[in-house]
């Protein structure tokens, strides 16, 4: 059985470009909204991502806030669960879905 990795859009104003966020958990709990694109993560995920019903905005001071690091192989690549999404502020983010081993981001419908 394949790995589902819930998925987000975010917006990096550091690099002033938009990138799809992996939701993984850490082997601490911690949940992080990767970036593979560029080797970053972040632990702001709803200050990185855009919601659901949310405009884009570039100068929205909500980007500006994420912080990013660097990602590492510490951090992991356990796909964050749809429970441990649901106990947090996160479904109003989640856009789509990953499967283990796929490119491709699938979209929910509207």
């Amino acid at each position: 059985m394949k790995k589902i990795f819930y998925t987000a859009e975010a917006y990096i104003s550091t690099y002033a470009q938009g990138t799809d966020l992996v939701i993984i958990k850490s082997a601490d709990g911690t949940l992080y909204g990767a970036s593979f694109e560029f080797d970053i993560c972040t632990k702001d995920i709803i200050k990185a991502a855009i919601g659901k019903n949310e405009t884009f905005n570039e100068d929205n001071s909500k980007f500006t806030e994420a912080e990013w690091v660097e990602y590492t192989d510490d951090i992991g690549t356990v796909p964050a669960s749809w429970l441990d999404i649901t106990t947090t502020a996160l479904p109003d983010i989640i856009l789509g879905y990953q499967l283990e081993g796929e490119a491709t981001i699938h979209h929910f419908e509207s």
